[in-house]
């Protein structure tokens, strides 16, 4: 298996939003990417989220968009798209999912799936209404490699998908980590739907020694090794 994190944008975003220990009044900020991740076993390509392209949006949030176009098709070449996995349903996280044709079949939990149908884009309801769409009330095993589990902290149904590699154990951590930070010093994130259950993930998480992959750590990008100006590769 390989495991890469693309990077499709940047911004500032207060670190009060990021860390809840912060106080109400902190007008600092920290530099964030908006990213997202893609495995390829073989000849499939799973997209552990997908992104947003909407530059309106961008602007609104003050995030800078990075045209990936290129370097994504390099990086998955003949390989199919063979399953896309959606951690919530936050704009960043699901818009680009109507890019994706029916065939190529979704994971998301039940409750983020709802939401989706109430908040999302015209876009992204309509392809959710594909016959090829599971959703998932609490944990799912797929690829005989993957756990998918609701944690329900970030969001309603916010999730994380645990997985291990040559004997190092990973979690890609959605938005239940803003940074790895979050996991490693114990500091739970800022907006959430629970504290509680973040908290607790954070805690497991630590005690079993897991190796944090969020989708707004900038430092991801400088950890590992490049393949184009956009993409690192983790595994």
């Amino acid at each position: 298996m390989q495991l890469f994190a693309v990077r499709f944008g940047e911004s500032s975003l207060k670190s009060k939003y990021i860390y809840q220990d912060l106080q109400p009044d902190c007008e600092d900020s920290l530099r964030i990417s908006w990213s997202f991740y893609v495995a390829k076993l073989g000849t499939d390509v799973i997209f552990f989220d997908v992104g947003f392209r909407d530059q309106a949006l961008a602007k609104q949030w003050g995030i800078t968009l990075f045209d990936i176009n290129e370097e994504l098709a390099a990086l998955i070449g003949e390989a199919q798209h063979s399953l896309v996995v959606i951690t919530h349903s936050d704009f960043d996280h699901i818009d680009n999912l109507d890019l994706f044709p029916n065939s190529v079949p979704v994971i998301i939990s039940e409750k983020e799936y709802e939401r989706a149908m109430n908040d999302a884009s015209p876009s992204v309801k309509e392809r959710l209404l594909s016959n090829n769409v599971s959703t998932i009330k609490d944990e799912a095993v797929f690829y005989n490699r993957f756990t998918y589990k609701v944690i329900g902290g970030h969001t309603i149904g916010s999730s994380v998908i645990y997985f291990q590699h040559q004997g190092k154990k990973y979690v890609i951590t959605g938005d239940e980590c803003y940074t790895c930070n979050n996991l490693t010093d114990q500091r739970p994130i800022g907006v959430f739907y629970n504290t509680h259950h973040n908290a607790a993930f954070l805690a497991q998480g630590l005690k079993q020694g897991l190796e944090p992959l969020p989708f707004h750590d900038i430092e991801l990008f400088n950890r590992y090794p490049n393949i184009s100006e956009h993409i690192v590769q983790i595994i």
